[in-house]
């Protein structure tokens, strides 16, 4: 998706509206890095109509402190900034799992024009030290990911289609409260425990009557060949598995069917 770039200076960057990306971890963080370089700005032109959030994207000269310290975790509570996009959305009053129980991380990446974009993410606690050391560690081997979003930017009314609107759009998440694709189970995306990572180069599927492979999106048909050698699909052994494994993360891709080449996951029993 091509779209136009604006620079601005640090000191001007402003929201669109209350709505916008990093909340409040970027104000923050822009206090930290005031008047050490230029930001990137750049308004996206097919946002989902419930978003309000901006792309926002770093000069590449800044130095490799000032990049990490973007870097953060940060609590949640209740009637904060980050409270207020996901209440009633990716996050709802349930059993399973309470604010308390999450983490808001920002983080940067390199995006599919190797710029160098922050992104957002809601994680379990128990997994967002690790979580955060592994986009560290895409991010030094400047790993493309076209996007990193919380869910709710795309959001739809429900948590389902939701997933699939922040699906088609290639967009990497880790929380949303709902069960797994098909229903029954509570998934491990509503305990903060899986992350979708590039999600249109490592689609969602499984094997029809007829034994042939079937996706959910068919946008995505052209990756079913898993053998492309495009530096966006994910196969046993990349950069990207490797990382997530260090880490003690599983893949969806080694599954049998459905198989889920997007998804990477931590067993609830290995952090409580």
């Amino acid at each position: 998706m091509k779209r136009k770039n604006t620079i601005i200076k640090q000191d001007t960057l402003i929201r669109k509206s209350a709505g916008c990306l990093l909340l409040f971890g970027v104000f923050l963080l822009s206090a930290i890095l005031q008047g050490q370089g230029p930001v990137l700005a750049q308004e996206e032109s097919q946002l989902a109509e419930s978003s309000m959030w901006e792309v926002q994207l770093l000069d590449p000269s800044l130095s490799e402190s000032e990049l990490d310290a973007y870097f953060q975790i940060h609590e949640i509570a209740e009637g904060d900034e980050v409270y207020d996009q996901i209440y009633g959305k990716s996050y709802r009053e349930n059993p399973h799992i309470g604010l308390e129980d999450l983490r808001y991380l920002t983080l940067l990446h390199y995006n599919f024009d190797g710029q160098i974009q922050v992104g957002e993410m809601i994680v379990n606690k128990n997994a967002a030290e690790d979580v955060l050391d592994i986009f560290r560690e895409l991010f030094a081997l400047k790993y493309e990911i076209q996007s990193v979003f919380l869910i709710d930017r795309y959001w739809t009314g429900d948590p389902d289609s939701t997933d699939t609107a922040s699906t088609k759009a290639n967009n990497t998440s880790c929380f949303n409260y709902r069960e797994i694709t098909g229903g029954g189970n509570l998934s491990n995306h509503a305990l903060g425990l899986a992350i979708d990572l590039n999600p249109l180069q490592n689609p969602y599927v499984w094997y029809g009557e007829d034994g042939s492979l079937q996706c959910l999106d068919e946008n995505a048909r052209p990756y079913l060949d898993r053998t492309s050698g495009d530096p966006h699909v994910i196969v046993e052994g990349d950069v990207c598995w490797s990382v997530f494994d260090k880490y003690g993360f599983s893949w969806g891709g080694s599954w049998n069917s459905p198989i889920d080449y997007q998804h990477f996951e931590r067993n609830s029993s290995a952090i409580s």
